[in-house]
């Protein structure tokens, strides 16, 4: 089958939703399918892919003032995406669209609908909110018109968090958003050996019996950071890996306080290998962050701040809930640190329950109908 990828950022840009992509991406491949990526020029310090050759990619020439000036990814496309938009869809059996209010994947919404073509479309944070109220009307605006738009056409919905899944339902006026947890390479993020553990704080400094609390992720106020900094305690120290504005964690270096580049997943896997907790407190804004899944799944007990829509993952081994007050973030951490330190003592932590890739792609291909077979 040939499957269509839609997105508005990808790898080398660093973020959950490239990660994903990404794997999405490998594990149709890996499954016998023809994938072709279409998504904008965007840059960053992330690793470059390096595709089998079922994968094509076509990168297409956007604007990303947004987010050079406001911290807020969105390109935005010229002329050109509408030829390389039609021929990647007139090519495909399927489409996969990420995000409903992009202009790229509200396009692909609409071209899959106009060629009789079937298109899933994921939503990865529903309505936005940001520190600008201006920015927050744009998305709200945006949401009950492109994003209504989107979720009408499209021929199914799926998200990994239920707030968002109501939310597509909302404004597609359907019943039918299904739910399916974002997958993780168990070869790839697995608790580390002892050894290992050692190994990893040893190449990052870090002493064996000082407490490592890390953050990864942009550094945006609405990812939590200004809060994170507030709940710091003279038990633990806070590392914080990502790119965005390094001037908010403050003058560096500084005790308690580290700073580390952005870096690669396979590097990034060492960090949830040396750590001791993670805490992401981020705004009501997230489906459910990767990293976050990531981190579990190496062991690394990890702190959030609560979303209705993560109600789905409450039993999930690992995870500390708690509200956005720095009070409630620094009992969190408290509690994480003592609950990896105890699973550290009990052997292997158990499985956590997100799928592999493998059975992520085809529970994602099951929502599609089977395509009609069109002369090529």
């Amino acid at each position: 089958m040939r499957v269509l990828v839609v997105c508005h950022l990808a790898l080398p840009h660093v973020g959950g939703v490239e990660n994903l992509v990404d794997l999405e991406v490998r594990a149709l491949a890996a499954a016998g399918h023809e994938v072709r990526l279409l998504t904008s020029d965007g840059v960053g310090a992330g690793r470059v892919p390096d595709y089998p050759p079922a994968v094509g990619v076509v990168r297409v020439p956007a604007a990303h003032l947004l987010e050079r000036r406001a911290g807020i990814p969105y390109p935005v496309f010229g002329p050109r995406l509408v030829p390389a938009l039609w021929r990647a869809v007139g090519w495909a059996d399927v489409v996969h669209a990420h995000g409903f209010l992009f202009q790229n994947t509200a396009a692909a919404v609409v071209a899959a609908r106009l060629c009789g073509k079937a298109c899933v479309l994921t939503d990865h944070g529903g309505v936005q909110r940001f520190a600008s109220r201006a920015a927050t009307l744009a998305a709200r605006l945006g949401a009950e018109t492109v994003g209504r738009l989107s979720a009408a056409l499209s021929t199914r919905t799926l998200a990994y968090n239920s707030r968002v899944q109501a939310t597509l339902d909302r404004l597609g006026r359907r019943r039918d958003t299904a739910f399916l947890p974002n997958p993780v390479d168990p070869a790839v993020f697995a608790p580390p050996t002892p050894a290992e553990r050692a190994a990893a704080r040893a190449e990052l400094g870090w002493a064996a019996d000082r407490p490592k609390v890390l953050f990864a992720g942009r550094l945006i106020p609405t990812k939590g950071v200004p809060l994170l900094l507030a709940a710091a305690d003279p038990r633990f120290d806070l590392v914080f890996c990502g790119p965005g504005d390094v001037g908010l964690l403050g003058p560096l270096p500084r005790p308690g306080v580290e700073y580390l580049p952005p870096r690669p997943q396979d590097q990034l896997r060492r960090l949830y290998h040396a750590a001791d907790a993670l805490a992401l407190p981020a705004e009501v804004r997230e489906g459910f962050p990767l990293v976050v899944q990531e981190a579990v799944a190496c062991g690394l007990p990890a702190v959030l701040g609560w979303d209705p829509g993560f109600a789905p993952y409450r039993g999930v081994p690992g995870l500390v809930f708690c509200e956005r007050t720095p009070a409630a973030v620094r009992a969190a951490v408290a509690a994480a640190l003592a609950a990896g330190t105890r699973v550290r003592g009990a052997g292997p932590p158990p499985e956590p329950p997100f799928p592999t890739p493998e059975r992520w792609v085809r529970e994602l291909l099951a929502l599609f109908p089977v395509p009609r077979r069109t002369a090529r």
